[in-house]
């Protein structure tokens, strides 16, 4: 009995009062929050929340990354800028290596949990602007953003 009432219930409210957000390097419209960093098997867990229709800066996953999309919409940008797919609350995205691309939410925004799986490879994402990287996301600042956490 309590199964079907489970599945009738097609949308709920993410409370995120709890989760301690904060800037992420070189990543406009958008905060998040580090759960998990394990080194030696090169996982990263966080969470993501995006503003509503507004776009992040155009970057390359280098390593694997997979994300749910916990509330709103994702929308994912070509790099000249046009909508290239719109991901619904509740859905799972194996992510593609090397994918270059620009995100953000929409019209309500979206919350995203995103988990990194790397390849022992040091470099994770390249921040990009003009078609030019500016920035590379490495394991070392990761290491650097956990150790903060676990201090505070």
């Amino acid at each position: 009995m309590v199964a079907s009432n489970l599945k009738s219930a097609s949308n709920f409210l993410f409370d995120d009062s709890r989760i301690d957000w904060g800037p992420f390097p070189y990543v406009e419209n958008a905060e998040f929050s580090l759960y998990d960093f394990d080194e030696e098997r090169q996982i990263i867990d966080l969470i993501f929340k995006f503003q509503a229709d507004k776009k992040i800066t155009v970057h390359t996953h280098i390593a694997q990354t997979n994300m749910l999309i916990v509330s709103g919409e994702l929308r994912i940008y070509e790099t000249d800028g046009a909508i290239k797919e719109i991901r619904q609350a509740g859905q799972y995205y194996r992510g593609k290596k090397d994918d270059t691309h620009s995100e953000g939410g929409g019209p309500d925004g979206a919350v995203v949990f995103y988990s990194l799986r790397g390849d022992g490879r040091q470099e994770l994402l390249n921040v990009i602007e003009e078609e030019e990287i500016i920035a590379t996301i490495k394991l070392d600042d990761v290491r650097a953003m956990w150790a903060q956490k676990l201090a505070n």
